[in-house]
């Protein structure tokens, strides 16, 4: 099969074998190693793997789509989203080999997208406790201590509020909303007071993450032909777009030191880990193949 990636700097062809769908990598704290979820072995689990694709291993073995993993930040654990229990997905603590995993939520509904506070104390997490085929979802914003215990929801209202992504210094939040209509970019601290809205358009920006300084974020948008990445500087309010209409772009991460993005591409073929330059440049496929 052939898959095609485009960045602002080219065009890349790469023969692809497609055997799994790979998704959702985030980065080990020390930048060697990738988390993410994969279907490989036929049901959706959790894997982790070095960079260069080597040292696969399979961390969860539970019936159900185990998914959206996010290492700690001292890289002891790992958080996670598993419907093990039924009917919805509940948030998930294990050691970062897999080992002890724990149970930390058991909500009346959809629970998942955990994400760290900086010195690992909270995590901060989306839920829709009212899941119905009826309604259209209504995510909402909670936060509670790493050991399950002191769970908050931080946002109430009738729109949906998705994906938090701690701030750096641990004082906000950064989400997106269909407050307006469109999904937009937001922060606010991190007891869910002082919304503001990072960009003034009319896109649907998703899927953001901070850079280490807290000075600027990385973005999805359709804006244009999208959906692309963007970079914005939060401060000179710069927007620079890194990437020209790959195919199925989601999740952009940023590694330790980011110097590289590693992102989902999903073609016609499925869904794969890529990484590419922090400037756009040099898009190439993680090869986390099946074995």
């Amino acid at each position: 099969m052939m898959r095609v990636l485009c960045s602002v700097t080219g065009v890349f062809l790469l023969s692809v074998s497609l055997l799994a769908n790979d998704s959702e990598p985030a980065w080990s704290p020390d930048g060697h190693r990738i988390v993410f979820m994969s279907d490989r072995s036929g049901d959706i689990e959790i894997y982790v793997a070095d960079i260069d694709g080597s040292r696969l291993v399979q961390l969860t073995h539970s019936p159900g789509r185990d998914a959206h993993p996010a290492f700690s930040h001292d890289g002891t654990k790992i958080a996670f989203q598993s419907p093990r229990d039924g009917p919805y997905p509940q948030i998930y603590v294990m050691k970062a080999d897999g080992s002890e995993q724990v149970k930390l939520t058991n909500q009346p509904g959809f629970i998942g997208v955990p994400d760290w506070s900086l010195n690992d104390t909270k995590i901060a997490f989306q839920g829709n406790l009212n899941p119905s085929l009826a309604k259209p979802p209504n995510w909402q914003i909670f936060v509670m201590n790493a050991d399950g215990n002191g769970l908050r929801q931080i946002t109430h209202d009738a729109f949906s509020d998705q994906v938090p992504k701690w701030s750096p210094d641990g004082k906000r939040i950064l989400f997106f909303s269909d407050k307006t209509g469109h999904n937009q970019l937001y922060t606010m601290r991190s007891d869910g007071g002082d919304w503001q809205r990072v960009m003034m358009d009319d896109r649907d920006d998703t899927a953001a993450t901070w850079s280490r300084d807290g000075r600027h974020i990385l973005f999805t948008s359709d804006a244009g032909s999208g959906p692309n990445m963007y970079r914005y500087d939060l401060k000179s309010h710069k927007l620079r777009q890194l990437t020209k209409n790959p195919p199925g772009l989601g999740t952009p991460r940023w590694s330790p030191g980011e110097r590289t993005i590693t992102f989902t591409a999903t073609g016609a073929e499925g869904s794969e880990v890529w990484f590419m330059d922090a400037d756009g440049s040099h898009p190439r496929r993680a090869g986390f193949d099946a074995r």
